[in-house]
């Protein structure tokens, strides 16, 4: 039960205040069981600025891998940006996590640990595609099972590491990665509910707030989602829409994705990223 557990709470945390630019990079499907796992995330948003307006469309081809012990994933999008009617090509940045269970804080149906994410910076600053640093990110996440349901939650602390300028700080809001403050408090709540034997229905809620005397004039944000998930025989494919309540750039935002491990399994009789017998330990 609890190597089952293990495996099936990690990607359930969903990652976004860490991976900002892409939605859910953290699948739930990716991970119920060990192995590698290829996949690919579409993302598309409308957004008004004081300053601009438009839209913009992504693809992240992403690579995943989960042990009982830990869990990795590495995700680099492409986009392309339309401010007042003039579109930009190029790629985001790079982003890295791993994430690890705490055996010790880990039991029956209730799962704790600890992980870290980080981009690089290989999106264009100018044209609005990357923050032009690196960004680290640690985080503390638990997941708690409970029949059909699964609730999960992360609270983490995201830090620009700059050298030189201020990157995307300094040259005001882009749609993609702001607002991103240079140092912040992030948290994130859900829930997962099984619906069918091949149906998920989730939802949840992430916030973020400025901390430090780092930012010049810092956001706060609050964005609501809610999204379902299919997976039939290791197949699984997911759609989430996002819905700003305040700080964020976009009016509202799609994520659809697809994600298929390189050993399909059948399908689980629990909800992706359960704990329940279904799973394998």
């Amino acid at each position: 039960m609890r190597g089952a557990l293990i495996g099936g709470a990690l990607p359930l945390l969903a990652a976004r205040p860490a991976l900002a630019q892409q939605c859910h990079p953290w699948s739930p499907g990716t991970w119920r069981s060990p192995g590698v796992a290829l996949g690919v995330r579409l993302d598309a948003a409308g957004y008004r600025h004081p300053r601009y307006e438009g839209d913009f469309e992504g693809l992240a081809p992403l690579v995943s891998f989960s042990h009982r012990r830990f869990s990795a994933l590495a995700l680099l999008p492409a986009y392309r940006l339309v401010r007042n009617g003039r579109p930009e090509f190029g790629l985001g940045d790079l982003a890295l996590a791993i994430r690890a269970p705490i055996p010790t804080w880990t039991h029956g149906a209730t799962a704790l640990g600890f992980g870290l994410a980080m981009t690089l910076p290989t999106g264009s600053v100018s044209a609005g595609l990357g923050m032009g640093h690196v960004m680290l990110m640690p985080e503390f996440w638990w997941a708690h099972e409970r029949g059909r349901v699964q609730l999960f939650g992360t609270v983490g602390f995201g830090r620009a590491i700059t050298s030189g300028g201020a990157g995307h700080h300094a040259t005001g809001p882009a749609p993609i990665v702001n607002p991103m403050n240079r140092a912040e408090v992030e948290g994130s709540l859900g829930a997962s509910l099984r619906v069918h034997r091949l149906l998920w229905l989730r939802g949840g809620a992430f916030g973020a707030i400025p901390v430090g005397t780092i930012n010049p004039a810092g956001v706060s944000r609050v964005v609501l989602s809610q999204g379902v998930v299919l997976v039939i025989r290791g197949l699984e494919i997911s759609a989430e829409l996002q819905a700003p309540l305040t700080g964020a750039p976009f009016l509202a935002r799609g994520c659809p994705s697809g994600q298929l491990p390189l050993r399909p399994q059948a399908t689980p009789r629990h909800p992706p990223g359960s704990g329940g017998s279904g799973l394998s330990s």
